[in-house]
């Protein structure tokens, strides 16, 4: 008798919540065109980010050639920001 009050007790307390989280909500992506879709989009505000980010890499090199005032290292650093976002937007354009 102790053995099947055990058996019901598990049953009710154990299975009975683990059979109602099983059925769960409708999944989001239920078909393989729905990925792509999404990578999509994702890439998308990912190239407007990086987009941005060049842009203002390029504005912060200008600024730093005109207020370099004929520093040769400030010059340096200046054309080494112009040199690696340009390598951004190669590697950008080529992953497209």
């Amino acid at each position: 008798m102790k053995k099947l009050s055990f058996i019901i007790l598990f049953v009710g307390l154990v299975m009975a919540p683990l059979l109602s989280i099983a059925q769960g909500p409708e999944p989001i992506i239920t078909h393989p065109d729905q990925v792509v879709g999404l990578l999509s989009s994702v890439l998308g505000y990912i190239w407007t980010i990086m987009g941005i980010i060049v842009v203002l890499l390029l504005l912060y090199a200008g600024f730093k050639f005109m207020t370099a005032a004929g520093d040769d290292t400030k010059l340096q650093e200046a054309k080494d920001t112009v040199k690696y976002s340009i390598i951004g937007i190669v590697i950008m354009v080529l992953s497209g």
